[in-house]
C-alpha cells in the first residue's frame, strides 16, 4: 500500500475528483456550447439581405465622362451578367424595378507605368473610376452611395490592343463590378 500524501486522509479519494464530477463537467460543456452558440447567431439571419430590402433591379447604360464610349456599355454589361450570376436581385427593366443603379464612368486613363533601360515604356497601368447610387424607384431615395470605386490593370505596351489594354481593361472593369455587386446587395 502507498503511503498518503502530505496531508491527505487514509482512504480519501484525490481532489477534484468526485463520482459523476466528469458527466456534470460534459453537461456544463454542452450547455454552455450551446448558449454561446445560440447567443452568436441571435441577429443572424439567412435571407439577402439588400438595402431597402429591394429584390429586383435596373442597371440602364452608365453616364459617360470619358472619351471611350464602349467602356460605359461594357461595365453595364459586366454588371447585369454578375448580379444575374450573384441571383440575390432579379435584373428587370426600369419600369419594373424596385431600385436603379445609377452608375457614372468618370475616368479611363492609361499611364506609363515600367520602363526598359532605354527609357521607354514596357508597360501601361489603366485606371478607371466609377460612382454609382442605388436608387429606390418609388420615392428617389438613394440606398447606397458609392462614390469613387477604382479599378486597374497592368498591361504589356508591345501587344496590340486585343491582347493588352482589352483583356487589361475588362480586368479592371470586373474589379468595379465586383466591388458594385457585394456593396449593394449586402445585408447589414
Amino acid at each position: 500500500m502507498r503511503a498518503p500524501r502530505f496531508g491527505a486522509a487514509v482512504g480519501a479519494r484525490p481532489r477534484g475528483r468526485s463520482p459523476g464530477g466528469a458527466a456534470l463537467a460534459r453537461a456544463f460543456a454542452v450547455l454552455w456550447a450551446a448558449t454561446a452558440m445560440a447567443a452568436g447567431c441571435a441577429y443572424y439571419t439567412v435571407s439577402g439581405g439588400s438595402p431597402g430590402g429591394i429584390r429586383s433591379i435596373a442597371v440602364p447604360v452608365a453616364a459617360n465622362a470619358t472619351a471611350e464610349s464602349r467602356v460605359a456599355e461594357r461595365l453595364t454589361e459586366r454588371l447585369v451578367a454578375a448580379y444575374t450570376r450573384d441571383g440575390q436581385l432579379r435584373v428587370v427593366d426600369v419600369d419594373r424595378a424596385e431600385a436603379v443603379l445609377q452608375l457614372r464612368l468618370q475616368l479611363v486613363e492609361d499611364a506609363p507605368f515600367t520602363y526598359t533601360a532605354a527609357e521607354v515604356t514596357q508597360q501601361y497601368r489603366l485606371h478607371l473610376v466609377v460612382a454609382a447610387d442605388l436608387v429606390r424607384a418609388a420615392d428617389d431615395e438613394v440606398l447606397t452611395h458609392l462614390e469613387r470605386l477604382e479599378g486597374s490593370a497592368t498591361y504589356d505596351a508591345s501587344l496590340p490592343d486585343d491582347q493588352g489594354r482589352d483583356p487589361a481593361l475588362l480586368e479592371a472593369l470586373d474589379m468595379v463590378v465586383e466591388e458594385v455587386v457585394d456593396r449593394t446587395t449586402a445585408g447589414w
